[in-house]
């Protein structure tokens, strides 16, 4: 390939020129998003329960469900929770699969298993579900919009989805691109019938014979086939009202030749079914919708696409009606593309002026610079055809490879100048000077490709993020090595011919000796000699200089720094007050708005709230208030929030909280709680008992604020509520031959909700219809008791006779891991993070608990032990790997370890930059060490090779060797390492915080190796190497 690169130097610049244009289309049709797909295995399992306790749902839907899952090939671990929301009972269990797990198949199994138990479920529970699981911090095209939007103004919330559904969304629905559009918000209409109950009674009826008639009213039916005109037609029966008002002259019976008609003895309501949630912008109703994009679509584009429609269909809204846009993906990854642009021209600009100080010719600098075009170019063509997508991993890891792809072109081409200075001919110079180096730069690309490898046995959200970052940055590595040894050396021959070698000044002699003697090293030379002159005189000085460095860093990071959290992101950046108002149980929807909207006519006489939206549910509610961007770092929402404390402090019977997130508030940002421990065990009562006594302990700690003893799965609910439970008398029912089905159909119809859906099509619409006796919406307990109900026989009596009535406690929400009831104690830590650490640790330690029960760690910004043991078995085999591959470069046991340690010795650069920057030591810092394992050990594997090259060709003395070895390596070695961190510094200057991007963390470790570990192989490493080599050369 170099003999050829270098007889057809046009041919191969053409070559590359056409894979550049290549690259240029790929990058125009590759499919951008934010985030990586996700396929993780696991599934998530719904189903409902109108009326249904919790605890009724734990015993008799979740835990069946459990059993059957747990039945599932693959299965791991099940999660499963059991609660109420809206009215309607909820099972939800996310059943997690082994990474081998065909899930395709999991699911199919899975969904006919379930399909099977639905028969033995009991009566009004839902269709079972089962649907892919996608965790909220991967959320991605599959499971999350790509555009949400909020519809609101001065009309009712009928009337906002009405224009929705018939204006909005089909006309979204038509742009390319788009998938699917999800409306949210509006009421259904429903068509209520109010039986007088008296009425009713007096004619033998009952509310479900009614409901039975009027079904009856929606009959379309085949009745047979007639003959005309010797054709044969289909005759069928249609019997659908026209309108609401016709159901009034329905036909329920006939008694001595008269009708009686559905008017006898009801009120029609043509109205919308109950609410059950309101949601609002700055007090006013407000409806949503949010656009899903098609799989493998381009986001950015399809999102423009949306947004020129909406713009279009705004113009045909109602007076008065405004389209927000909450929330756009297109701009987050519009930001980070732009962000990434400007960071990757800093460094491009920076490497270029590097490269021309060192190597003092533009057409060099051209030459080499021209390679990181061709790299990226070549690397967006395999991304393409590998069907992978431009995200923000995958971005990043073409940006973290800016500098590393120049350092394979930059060591041949320094390596054929050196020769070509040293008198060779330009086509001897760039064979002989490729050729030299092919081995080293093989090694030490593979040993920066190899600590990759381990990474396609991560499991779960590690593999999701990191498996593509991993192929882009290898990618990348392996066209740059293609660009090396074929580009460089042809277009290099070009380039130094008709030049004259010695007419240029630059680095060492030859490895023949061909100096000039009228040349004079670089400054940075001549003081490198002395420094490793003095290193070979005293080496054990210097490794003891080095692990005194590794110690004391070591130190200060241990104590200082914050490790082992998962980057947020820009997760509050943003200022806002958050209202949490909680009620009890029962209190009802109105209660909830009334206290809600006295909260909303406050905000609204704050002038400094850019806006703020409401939710209301029956006894929750939340108000989230937001400032324009010139208040956000003033005091001005803290001051606002002060008022509303004080507002929520007049209300005795409600649980009302006022939380401030952001940099105006302590902290900086996030939010109350901070901190979570997590009690496990088979016995709910002894769990909460656990949880309550550390619950206990916390309060008493000074630092300690917002302890919340139930807070798995949401916010502030309370632990226990209670309900009116209906108990059956058996014996009873069957005197009168009642049967439990028929009992709770008139019990249902005499009471608020309803347990059966019942459906009649109305004017060509189906509409829901139900049936209710008239003031069924006061009915209280006595009532309830007194409700007269009919026997099949025509008796009426008392429900009392056969039920009692009384009230019970029971819980509110029921969550199991494997089996196990999981409680969760959060709490706030006012006191630095490191501080709240140990605080966190010391609480845990500190809490005895009895055998079959443990309490432990639950943040979910922190990374999981399982996840811990994952890095550090890559770090373990990625360090095995590249003894393995220097081993066989080396024909050596030992030198590999020269090699090895230039990894401890820069972890004294990484743990320094992490104590200065306080920038938190995350999850992508730890894959960080990872990668600088496979980068750091180059340099050392280049220096170790060249010095073994001069004591085999040259047959120098030990000493001599290692020095003039290292001499003729710094200027390489010094170049690339340049080169490279120059490259990575963009990525983190002018960042808001230390924290405030994703690829902080890991360019901050790459960097800080990088930078120490340069310094102790141009010092240490010949020390080392001086070391294991010197009885050898003294044995032989």
């Amino acid at each position: 390939m170099i003999r050829v690169s270098i007889r057809r130097p046009v041919a191969v610049a053409m070559v590359y020129f056409a894979l550049a244009l290549l690259g240029v289309a790929a990058w125009r049709n590759i499919p951008i998003e934010l985030l990586p797909n996700t396929e993780l295995p696991r599934l998530t399992v719904e189903a409902t329960w109108p009326g249904a306790s919790p605890e009724t749902i734990e015993a008799f839907l979740t835990s069946p469900l459990e059993s059957e899952i747990q039945q599932v090939p693959g299965v791991e671990e099940i999660i499963s929770e059991s609660f109420e929301q809206q009215g309607v009972g909820r099972a939800r269990i996310e059943v997690e699969f082994s990474l081998d797990t065909d899930m395709d198949f999991a699911r199919l199994e899975l969904s006919e298993r379930l399909a099977i138990l639905e028969d033995e479920l009991p009566p009004g529970v839902g269709a079972v579900l089962v649907q892919p699981y996608v965790p909220e911090a991967f959320a991605d095209q599959a499971g999350a919009s790509i555009l949400r939007y909020t519809f609101t103004g001065p009309y009712t919330i009928e009337g906002l989805r009405a224009h929705l559904d018939d204006v909005v969304i089909p006309e979204l629905s038509q742009v390319e691109g788009v998938s699917v559009i999800r409306a949210m918000g509006g009421r259904e209409r429903l068509i209520r019938v109010e039986l007088d109950e008296e009425q009713i009674l007096a004619l033998e009826l009952t509310p479900l014979e009614v409901s039975r008639r009027i079904g009856d009213l929606d009959l379309v039916r085949e009745a047979g086939q007639i003959r005309e005109g010797g054709r044969e037609w289909t005759l069928t029966v249609q019997n659908r009202p026209a309108s609401a008002m016709e159901l009034q002259d329905a036909v329920l019976l006939s008694r001595g030749g008269e009708l009686i008609r559905v008017r006898d003895v009801a009120v029609i309501r043509d109205t919308f079914e109950d609410a059950y949630f309101f949601y609002r912008i700055d007090g006013r109703p407000a409806v949503a919708f949010e656009v899903f994009k098609e799989l493998g679509s381009n986001t950015v584009r399809v999102a423009d696409r949306v947004k020129e429609a909406v713009a279009r269909v705004d113009g045909r809204s109602p007076a008065g009606s405004r389209m927000i846009l909450d929330d756009d993906q297109s701009e987050d990854i519009r930001r980070q593309l732009t962000d990434l642009r400007s960071r990757a021209i800093i460094a491009a600009v920076v490497i270029f002026l590097v490269l021309l100080i060192f190597l003092r010719s533009f057409r060099s600098a051209g030459l080499v610079f021209a390679t990181i075009a061709f790299s990226i170019l070549i690397a967006l063509n395999l991304i393409y055809f590998g069907g992978l997508s431009l995200n923000l991993l995958t971005l990043m890891g073409l940006a973290m490879g800016f500098g590393l792809i120049v350092d394979n072109s930059i060591v041949v081409l320094e390596n054929v100048y050196r020769r070509w200075q040293g008198g060779a001919e330009p086509r001897e110079a760039s064979e002989l000077g490729a050729r030299e180096v092919v081995l080293p730069i093989l090694a030490s690309t593979l040993t920066t490709l190899i600590v990759f490898v381990p990474f396609v046995y991560l499991q779960g959200e590690l593999r999701v993020y990191y498996v593509p970052l991993a192929i882009v940055v290898a990618l990348t590595l392996i066209a740059s090595l293609f660009v090396a040894f074929s580009f460089i050396p042809g277009v290099a021959s070009r380039v130094f011919a008709g030049r004259v070698g010695a007419g240029e000044t630059g680095g060492a002699g030859g490895i023949r000796g061909e100096v000039n003697p009228d040349r004079r090293d670089p400054l940075y030379v001549e003081f490198y000699r002395g420094l490793v002159g003095l290193t070979l005189r005293a080496p054990w000085i210097a490794v003891l200089f080095a692990l005194g460095s590794l110690a004391g860093s070591g130190y200060l990071f241990d104590k200082y720094v914050t490790r082992g959290v998962i980057w947020g992101g820009s997760w509050g950046t943003e200022t806002y007050i958050s209202i949490q108002i909680q009620l009890p149980r029962g209190s009802g929807l109105e209660r909830t708005d009334e206290l809600t909207r006295y909260f909303e006519a406050r905000i609204l006489q704050m002038p400094e709230v850019d806006q703020f939206v409401s939710q209301v549910s029956e006894n929750w509610g939340m108000i989230r208030a937001t400032f324009p961007e010139a208040l956000e770092l003033t005091q001005v929402p803290v001051a606002i929030k002060d008022q509303l404390v004080a507002y929520s402090l007049q209300y005795s019977g409600a649980e009302v909280r006022v939380y401030g997130y952001g940099p105006s508030f302590y902290g900086g940002g996030g939010g109350a709680p901070n901190y979570s421990i997590r009690v496990l065990g088979y016995n709910y009562e002894r769990v909460r008992d656990i949880a309550e006594d550390l619950g206990s302990r916390l309060t008493r700690l000074p630092r300690v604020r917002d302890v919340d003893t139930n807070s798995a799965g949401a916010w502030f609910n309370r632990d226990r509520a209670s309900e009116f439970v209906v108990t059956l008398d058996r014996a009873a029912l069957a005197r009168y031959d009642l049967t439990v089905r028929d009992l709770v159909r008139q019990l249902n119809s005499a009471v608020a909700g309803q347990v059966d859906r019942s459906y009649l099509k109305v004017g060509g619409d189906e509409v829901r219809y139900d049936v209710k006796l008239a003031g069924f919406d006061e009915m209280d307990v006595v009532e309830v008791q007194n409700l007269l109900i009919t026997a099949p026989d025509g008796t009426s009596l008392r429900l009392g006779d056969v039920v009692t009535v009384e009230n019970k406690d029971l819980l509110t929400r029921i969550r199991r891991e494997n089996q196990q009831y999981e409680r969760t104690v959060a709490y706030e830590f006012r006191g630095p993070r490191k501080l709240g650490d140990l605080v966190h640790d010391a609480v845990i330690d500190a809490t005895s608990v009895p055998p079959g029960y443990t309490v432990e760690r639950a943040e979910s910004w922190r990374w999981s032990a399982e996840e811990q043991g994952q890095i550090y078995l890559v770090v373990a085999v990625s360090i095995l790997l590249v003894f393995m591959v220097t081993a066989a470069l080396f024909e050596s046991l030992r030198q590999p370890f020269c090699v090895l340690l230039t990894v401890p010795m820069a972890l004294v650069g990484v743990f320094l930059i992490f104590f200065y920057s306080e920038a938190s030591f995350t999850r992508e810092a730890y894959v960080g060490v990872i990668m600088m394992g496979g980068i750091v050990v180059n340099n050392a594997i280049l220096l170790v090779d060249h010095v073994n090259r001069i004591r085999r060709d040259l047959g120098l003395g030990l000493r001599d060797s290692i020095l003039r070895g290292t001499l003729e390596r710094v200027r390489p070695i010094l170049m690339t390492t340049t080169t490279t961190v120059l490259g990575l510094l963009p990525l983190v200057l002018f960042s808001q915080g230390a924290d405030s991007n994703i690829w902080n963390a890991l360019a901050f470790t790459l960097i800080g190796g990088l930078l120490a570990s340069t310094f102790f192989v141009l010092t240490v490493t010949p020390a080392i190497y001086l070391l294991l080599e010197r009885g050898r050369a003294a044995t032989a």
